[in-house]
């Protein structure tokens, strides 16, 4: 799915026999934010989304329960001139193992994918296998959801969240919703 970076660039795809591959760019923050996405995505099942700049052009990957669609925008502010949208047959699931094992693989080179000179390389990796390991512990408290006859309709129930992770979650949407309501009502 993520190519081992090289110099600022990897390459994105989510197809076992490449038609398409999305050149990633390093002004994303790839690792730290698509790991983040995912946490995300697996505690509360819901869709999200990420991103990565193309130069030219920005790719939007939205996960959910059981597919992924990509879709890249133009830089230019015409309506409708998307150059690619495309859906494809992987499951949330999948695409937080895939993307899991892929950083895994390359940890240093993903700790330093924006090619900054002066950060201190051990404790960016320490960071991000700290994220990747809350990761991994997420995809195997879910496999019981994405199992056969589950889905996000209740076909098999989902693992409730432990106190912890609730609470998190409930902190986290409140801060969601107190920067998006107006100023006169704070």
């Amino acid at each position: 799915m993520l190519e081992k970076p090289r110099n600022g660039w990897s390459y994105f795809d989510l197809e076992d026999k490449v038609t398409y591959r999305f050149d990633l760019s390093y002004l994303d923050d790839v690792a730290f934010e698509w790991v983040e996405q995912a946490i995300i995505g697996l505690e509360t099942l819901q869709p999200f989304c990420v991103k990565g700049s193309l130069e030219p052009g920005r790719l939007l990957c939205v996960v959910s329960f059981w597919n992924c669609y990509i879709t890249v925008e133009n830089e230019s502010n015409k309506p409708n001139e998307s150059t690619y949208a495309k859906g494809y047959h992987v499951s949330m699931l999948e695409f937080c193992k895939r993307l899991h094992d892929d950083i895994q693989k390359n940890l240093a080179e993903w700790a330093n994918f924006k090619c900054h000179e002066d950060i201190d390389l051990e404790a960016e990796m320490a960071r991000l296998q700290e994220r990747l390991d809350c990761l991994a512990e997420l995809i195997a408290e879910r496999e019981e959801d994405f199992a056969e006859g589950g889905n996000f309709y209740g076909g098999r129930p989902c693992r409730r969240l432990d106190r912890q992770a609730r609470e998190k979650l409930m902190l986290q949407q409140q801060e969601t919703m107190m920067f998006s309501r107006p100023m006169d009502e704070l």
